[in-house]
C-alpha cells in the first residue's frame, strides 16, 4: 500500500517508526493496527516516516537467527545516519526474546546518546512502567505519601505485617499483566485494625480475605501463608488450597531482575472503577472510566469491565485534570529522567479516593504506562501523535501548504527504506 505526503517535505531528516516483528498484535499485513495511521499522521505534518522490524535473533531456527541478525545489523547501520532525527518504539513488551531485546535497547541508547530524539527512551519505559514509580511520585498531588515498596524478602516480611495491621493494602508486583499478582488484602477480622500506623504488627496467624485483580475472585489465607505465597510461591508454608492462576515468588530474581512488591493503600472508591488518562506527549487528549462489573473491583477488559470515553473538560473529572496539569512539569523530574521528553504516548490510571468537605472528588494514581500505548481504539487520535512526534524532533510541524503530494511507501524492509532516502536526496 501507499501513503500520501500531503506537503512539501521541507527537510531531508527522517522519523523511524520501528517496530519489533512477530507477535500478537499484528494485523494481516504484519503491522501493529496503529502503525500506519501514526505514519501517514507524521507525514502529514511534512517529515518523512518509514517502518522498519527489528527481527528476533533467538528462536528455534538458526538460519532465521543468523538472517534476523544480519538485518538487524544492517538496520542499526541505517538508523546511526545523520539524517535520522527521530525514532519512535511500537515494539510491544514480550514479542522479542529477552536477549534480543537486550541488543534493541543498547542500540537505542546509543542512538539517544547521538542525538536521536527517542520516543521513548528504554530507561524512560523502565522507570515509569515499574510499580515503584508510585513511591516516587508520592509527593505529587496524585500520590499517596504511605506508598511503600519492597525488594527483598525480609523488607516485605516486616513492612506488610505492619501496614495490614493498620488499614487494607493493595499489594502490587512488578510483573505480570491484567491484574495477575495484585491483591486487595484485608484483616478479615476489621476491628483488629490500629488507629495510629506502626501501632502494632499483625501476626503470622491472623486471617486475611484476598480478591486477585485479574479475575476477581476471592480466597482467605493467614497473614503468614500470604506473605510466603509472595515470596517463595506454593510451597507448604504457604498452603495447597490457592485458586490464583500465579505461582507467586514476588520476589525472585531480586532488584537486579526488577522484582518488587508495591505496598499501597486500598482505595475503597476502587468499586467505582478507574479513570484513564490518555496522553500524547504534554496534551491530555481522552479520559477513559473504566468501571468494574457488578460486584467486582478489577478495570481490566478481561475481567468484564465497562469503558466510557470523557473529553479532558469533562465536568465529573474537574479535580483530577487541575491537579494532572499541576503534577505535569514534575512527573519526569521524579523519576530522575528529566532530560527526557514526555512519552510520546502514555497512559495515568487515577483511583477515587475518598471526598473532599465540600463533596468533591480526590483522585489518586495507581499506575503510568508507556511501553507501546495502542490507538487502535482511537485511531481518531493518530494526528496529534504524528503531531507531537514531528514537533518533538523539530520543534515544530513541517508542513507546507499548496504543495504537490509526493509517495511514499510503506515500509517493511531496508530496501523500501533506501529508496524513500534516495528519494529526498534528489
Amino acid at each position: 500500500p501507499e501513503c500520501v505526503l500531503n506537503s512539501a517535505v521541507t527537510t531531508d531528516r527522517i522519523i523511524v517508526l520501528l517496530e519489533g516483528a512477530g507477535g500478537t498484535d499484528k494485523n494481516e499485513h504484519g503491522h501493529r493496527r496503529d502503525t500506519i495511521p501514526i505514519q501517514r499522521a507524521i507525514e502529514k505534518h511534512g517529515v518523512t516516516c518509514v517502518v522498519v522490524q527489528y527481527q528476533e535473533e533467538y528462536g528455534v531456527d538458526l538460519y532465521k537467527n543468523n538472517k534476523a541478525r544480519v538485518e538487524n545489523d544492517a538496520l542499526a547501520s541505517m538508523l546511526k545516519e545523520d539524517r535520522v532525527a527521530g525514532l519512535i518504539m511500537r515494539n510491544n513488551p514480550g514479542t522479542l526474546s529477552s536477549r534480543t531485546q537486550a541488543k534493541l535497547d543498547s542500540l537505542v541508547c546509543g542512538l539517544n546518546d547521538m542525538g536521536v530524539k527517542v520516543m521513548s527512551h528504554p530507561e524512560v519505559q523502565k522507570r515509569m512502567g515499574a510499580k515503584d514509580s508510585l513511591t516516587k511520585i508520592r509527593h505529587l498531588r496524585c500520590g499517596l505519601d504511605d506508598t511503600e515498596v519492597y525488594y527483598d524478602a525480609e523488607g516485605f516480611r516486616g513492612g506488610f505485617r505492619k501496614s495490614i495491621a493498620f488499614r487494607p493494602r493493595v499489594i502490587k508486583q512488578n510483573r505480570g499483566s491484567q491484574g495477575e499478582g495484585i491483591w486487595i488484602c484485608k484483616l478479615k477480622d476489621e476491628s483488629q485494625y490500629c488507629e495510629e500506623f506502626g501501632d502494632r504488627v499483625a501476626d503470622l496467624d491472623e486471617m486475611l480475605v484476598l480478591m486477585e485483580a485479574n479475575d476477581n475472585h476471592v480466597e482467605e489465607h493467614t497473614v503468614g501463608e500470604f506473605v510466603e505465597f509472595c515470596i517463595n510461591g506454593r510451597t507448604e508454608a504457604a498452603g495447597i488450597d490457592w485458586q490464583s492462576t500465579g505461582e507467586g515468588k514476588y520476589l525472585e530474581g531480586g532488584a537486579e531482575s526488577g522484582s518488587m512488591l508495591v505496598d499501597q493503600r486500598f482505595l475503597p472508591r476502587i468499586v467505582e472503577g478507574e479513570v484513564r488518562c490518555m496522553m500524547v506527549g504534554k496534551n491530555l487528549v481522552e479520559l477513559i472510566h473504566k468501571k468494574p462489573r457488578e460486584g467486582g473491583l478489577s478495570a481490566t477488559l478481561q475481567s468484564g469491565a465497562i469503558y466510557t470515553k470523557y473529553t479532558p473538560d469533562a465536568p465529573e473529572f474537574i479535580n483530577l485534570v487541575k491537579n494532572f496539569e499541576y503534577d505535569l512539569p514534575y512527573v519526569m523530574s521524579a523519576f530522575g529522567i528529566e532530560d527526557q521528553p514526555l512519552p510520546l504516548l502514555w497512559t495515568a490510571d487515577y483511583i477515587l479516593g475518598d471526598k473532599l468537605q465540600d463533596g468533591s472528588d480526590t483522585f489518586y494514581v495507581g499506575e503510568f504506562n508507556c511501553a507501546c500505548v495502542g490507538i487502535t481504539q482511537q485511531l481518531y487520535q493518530a494526528d496529534i501523535v504524528g503531531k507531537t512526534a514531528v514537533e518533538t524532533c523539530f520543534g515544530t510541524s513541517m508542513a507546507c501548504e499548496n504543495s504537490a503530494p509526493i509517495p511514499v511507501p510503506t515500509s517493511q524492509s531496508l530496501e523500501d527504506v533506501v529508496k524513500v532516502l534516495s528519494h529526498l536526496d534528489k
